[in-house]
């Protein structure tokens, strides 16, 4: 090679395989995981390792509400504290355990003097915990066991948490899951730590944006897939700390998500596990839909006939009906996040999506479908799906219930494609007028759904008495008259609709 010729340029380095951590809640049987002989035999006994650490914060917890976490660990050669806001960390070593916000230097230092407003930092919470490490393969496990130690109370955990190469650690947390009945704990320690002090509590979790950019369709089926799940998942500690109206509703509408996409990608490359994962997300929607169904049902009946008719004896036995049934419904809710079987379906799909199993029954011509840009696969099953909806509405104002009820379920696999591919297209004006469309009408379709579903929850209960079976009439009789008011504003919603074009042309 003569000297005058340009070397080559170095390899490019392959991308680190992406990472997962899971956490488990472990029972006091399930804890002997650690003696497993499936996993890496220690070099040396096995010893646990203390962990302390603390956050501290203002009396007001200004940091904590502010989305700020500044907390101090102990080292070999002193304390190390760390300022956390957001995705952005900074650690600073110090000598002692008090909180020194000049150590971290002037770019953190002036704004968290401005922000402390000179008051002084205090221990916020602790957590204290022993932790036991062992190793399968590339994974790490790391049993803990302790507490979080606030100002007013000290929660006891014994957890297990897995750590590695996102592949390898879903499969073995599936495998653990399924020999030990174990149960997902979607929340950090940091996170209950914060929540236990009060400073904030746990928030909703709302559908993803979908997909945007250029990406393909083999791509498009994790993303989609995963964002499912992340909402499902992300809400089940919100409804843990108590929140629990809105979070089965976003838990539900992750199942039905789920449902939808796993459904369109069938049609195009058909796989078992696609159709056994669309099986258990409909289960947990519906057991989940027995709680949702009650609120909004005592929800109607307080906006509407009980205040109207506000001195009817029979109507304060019918709220205790729905009390109760609504009671039940969130314990059947509760039941079904404790049962390992939930934690062992979203495990399930993990791994699938980690080893892209729909891949496996294709032919080796379909393998180069998934290559293509997801956007001609949105485009298509868009362009069916609008027109599934007008033909299966096409007699809206004249059919009964039921049809009704089958427009507004193609109408929501509509929707919830619309959501999820619509940012692959250009033209946001015609994205956002189409989807506004397709709300209102879906909107108008289930406040009538809402009303038949009524129906259905008043023959469930006691009208033994006059006065009991007398408030039934009354609120079978709102609803009849609510149902027919509303007709003029449905024919107008659908006309809309049916006016609007998909913007895939």
């Amino acid at each position: 090679m003569h000297s005058s010729e340009t070397p080559p340029a170095p390899p490019e380095a392959e991308p680190a395989p992406p990472t997962a951590t899971i956490r488990f809640t472990l029972t006091a049987a399930a804890a002997a995981i650690a003696e497993n002989p499936a996993l890496d035999a220690p070099a040396s006994p096995l010893r646990g390792r203390n962990l302390t650490e603390t956050w501290y914060d203002t009396p007001s917890l200004t940091l904590l509400r502010h989305g700020f976490e500044l907390s101090i660990t102990r080292t070999r050669r002193g304390h190390a504290q760390t300022l956390r806001h957001g995705e952005t960390s900074i650690t600073a070593a110090i000598p002692e355990a008090i909180p020194d916000a000049a150590a971290f230097g002037p770019g953190w230092d002036e704004p968290l003097a401005e922000l402390l407003q000179s008051e002084p930092l205090t221990p916020a919470f602790t957590t204290q915990i022993k932790r036991l490490t062992r190793r399968a393969g590339p994974v790490e496990l790391h049993f803990e066991t302790g507490h979080i130690q606030t100002a007013t109370e000290k929660l006891p955990l014994r957890e297990l948490e897995l750590h590695g190469p996102a592949a390898d650690t879903y499969q073995l947390a599936l495998t653990l899951a399924e020999q030990h009945g174990l149960t997902l704990q979607p929340a950090s320690l940091t996170q209950r730590g914060i929540w236990a002090t009060g400073a904030t509590r746990p928030s909703i979790v709302k559908a993803g944006p979908g997909l945007t950019g250029p990406i393909c369709l083999d791509d498009a089926v994790v993303a989609l897939t995963q964002s499912c799940l992340t909402q499902f998942t992300a809400n089940w500690p919100v409804f843990a700390q108590g929140t629990e109206v809105e979070a089965v509703h976003q838990m539900r509408v992750a199942m039905r998500r789920l449902r939808s996409v796993l459904g369109l990608f069938n049609r195009s490359f058909s796989a078992p596990d696609f159709c056994a994962f669309r099986d258990e997300a409909k289960r947990i929607a519906n057991l989940m839909g027995e709680a949702r169904n009650w609120d909004v049902f005592t929800a109607l009946l307080r906006a509407g006939p009980l205040t109207s008719f506000p001195h009817e004896p029979g109507f304060a036995p019918m709220l205790q009906q729905c009390a109760d049934y609504r009671a039940a419904g969130y314990g059947a809710v509760r039941n079904l996040l404790a049962d390992p079987a939930t934690t062992i379906f979203l495990l399930r799909i993990e791994v699938f999506l980690a080893g892209h199993g729909w891949r496996n029954g294709l032919p080796v011509e379909g393998l180069a479908d998934l290559t293509a840009p997801a956007q001609n696969f949105a485009a298509a099953n868009l362009t069916r799906l609008h027109r599934k909806v007008r033909k299966t509405g096409k007699h809206l104002m004249r059919t009964g219930a039921h049809e009704r009820h089958l427009t507004r379920i193609e109408l929501k696999k509509l929707r919830y494609a619309a959501d999820l591919f619509g940012g692959l297209f250009e033209g946001h004006g015609k994205i956002r007028k189409y989807n506004r469309t397709a709300a209102q009408l879906q909107e108008e379709l289930g406040l009538l759904n809402d009303l038949a579903t009524a129906e259905v929850l008043l023959a469930r209960l006691d009208g033994s008495t006059p006065d009991k079976a007398r408030a039934i009439g009354i609120v079978l009789g709102w609803c009849a008259h609510a149902a027919s008011a509303d007709d003029k504003q449905l024919a107008k919603r659908w006309k809309s609709f049916t006016e609007t074009k998909p913007f895939t042309g």
